[in-house]
């Protein structure tokens, strides 16, 4: 019994972890734009990194946070 309820919580444990997304959020653009950007949404990381760098020199204040699915 203990043995299924160790796996169980390992199980939970593991799937908590799964179900947060690293995502930048961006405010005080230009144009009035609040933009986010989450690293699943690009093919790589450097794709990600780029598009936060981006909109950072367009003058967004970017935050990055884990965000739940």
């Amino acid at each position: 019994m203990k043995k299924i309820v160790l796996m169980l919580a390992m199980f939970s444990a593991v799937a908590g972890f799964n179900s947060c997304k690293k995502c930048a959020e961006c405010s005080n653009c230009p144009l009035g734009a609040s933009p986010e950007f989450c690293v699943d949404d690009y093919s790589s990381k450097d794709d990600y990194n780029a598009a936060v760098a981006n909109a950072k020199a367009l003058g967004c204040d970017c935050k990055e946070k884990l965000k739940t699915k």
